[in-house]
């Protein structure tokens, strides 16, 4: 067999790029990494009430997300407050998925 083309284990960091990509094209996670983004910090009631979802899922996605290093979080008197962990860097991300689909829908509309 040639070497050339056996399969090489993935690399742990595009593994772990591809684990990121994949949280982002879940809609909840990334309207609650949105929300997170926009409003700082919040417990599990705001987000759930906010992404419309119960609290139960919420819950679910927030551990998906801690998983990954996206979000953080700490346990407060009044409940559990969750915050974006590199606000920077998942802005600029999700900044240039915006542009992204604004260019392409703007291509969508001109080919009509």
């Amino acid at each position: 067999m040639n070497r050339e083309f056996q399969e090489k284990p993935m690399k742990e960091i595009l593994y772990r790029e591809s684990r990121v990509a994949k949280a982002l094209g879940d809609p909840a996670k990334y309207a609650i990494i949105d929300f997170l983004i926009k409003n700082d910090s919040a417990n599990v009631s705001e987000i759930a009430r906010a992404i419309r979802r119960h609290i139960a899922t919420t819950s679910y996605h927030l551990a998906k997300l801690r998983g990954l290093e996206i979000v953080r979080y700490e346990a407060k008197t009044d409940g559990v407050y969750y915050w974006i962990k590199y606000p920077n860097e998942l802005q600029t991300i999700m900044k240039a998925l915006n542009n992204f689909v604004m260019r392409t829908l703007k291509r969508v509309k001109k080919d009509m």
